[in-house]
């Protein structure tokens, strides 16, 4: 019997360090950065429809119409595998807009990830990372997930054995920046000299805590003087305990690596008081992406 729904978790990735290595000829940016899965997810119920594309959502500020990179995902798939038929997505949202955690990204890659058990798996994963760089540049890495170094738009991954497991605090100031307005503001800092070395690296928090600038964020330099709500953040996590504290993405989220359960619960108290949204977090392995249930569920629990 044909699956009909789906209800599938869609996890937030952080950046670990992020360089700009230079600007395409098509208007987009050469990069380098390693990606990470993490435990702050939105939630999508996938259901088989008759002949269209429609998406509903529990958040007021997330548009339900093409913009949508969920919308964009069902019709890239549609067009290229020849399946007929529709689809009606419900999306719970948790991971901030505009917080450079890739909630969108990550929810257009379980659209996929979900039509593609839905329609009896007529695509192999190397073909479905194809159809997720057509949706966009951070599509692909989500329907693996885990810890990958990304170059090209972020689409050339590779993945990182073993997985660091990371916990961290992610604090979002309660308001998004827009990426491409980010990128504009740091095209003067293109030219730098690449200072990360992510593929001879040994991740862990002790390390990471000691090499810090190998993971600095190119964004972080305009965003920073821009936002006096991200220096107050990054100094915040930086005075309570983290190894390493930084922007994620081109922000406006900012995240402190922890090393010490202690530390890590008394900081979450502290910032609980001041802020508009911060959640504790630990990475998430590629081996528990996707994470899913079928709606009649005596026939599957979550992974």
């Amino acid at each position: 019997m044909q699956l009909k729904n789906i209800t599938i978790k869609a996890p937030a990735k952080v950046n670990l360090g992020l360089h700009i290595v230079n600007k395409r000829s098509d208007g987009y940016h050469n990069i380098e950065t390693l990606m990470q899965t993490v435990s702050v997810f939105d939630i999508l119920e996938i259901s088989i429809n008759q002949s269209h594309i429609t998406i509903t959502t529990d958040h007021p500020n997330l548009p339900c119409d093409r913009s949508n990179l969920c919308y964009k995902a069902a019709q890239v798939f549609f067009e290229k595998t020849g399946q007929v038929g529709g689809i009606l997505i419900h999306i719970k949202k948790n991971i901030p807009i505009g917080a450079g955690l890739g909630g969108g990204s990550s929810d257009a890659a379980s659209v996929l990830t979900a039509l593609n058990i839905l329609f009896a798996k007529p695509l192999r994963n190397k073909d479905l990372k194809k159809l997720a760089f057509l949706v966009g540049s951070d599509v692909p890495f989500f329907v693996d997930g885990g810890t990958a170094y990304a170059s090209g738009r972020g689409e050339i991954l590779k993945a990182i054995e073993p997985e660091p497991f990371l916990r961290y605090i992610i604090i979002y100031p309660g308001f998004g920046i827009d990426t491409g307005w980010a990128y504009e503001k740091i095209n003067s800092l293109t030219n730098k000299k690449n200072y990360i070395r992510i593929l001879d690296y040994n991740f862990d928090a002790e390390s990471i805590g000691r090499n810090e600038m190998l993971l600095k964020n190119d964004f972080e330099e305009v965003m920073l003087k821009q936002f006096d709500e991200l220096r107050f953040m990054k100094q915040f996590l930086s005075q309570n305990g983290a190894v390493t504290v930084s922007l994620s993405g081109s922000g406006s989220s900012v995240y402190g690596i922890f090393d010490d359960n202690k530390k890590i619960k008394d900081a979450f108290a502290k910032i609980k008081e001041k802020v508009f949204w911060a959640k504790e977090a630990f990475s998430i392995p590629s081996s528990k992406i996707p994470q899913f249930s079928y709606k009649n569920k005596e026939e599957r629990q979550w992974r």
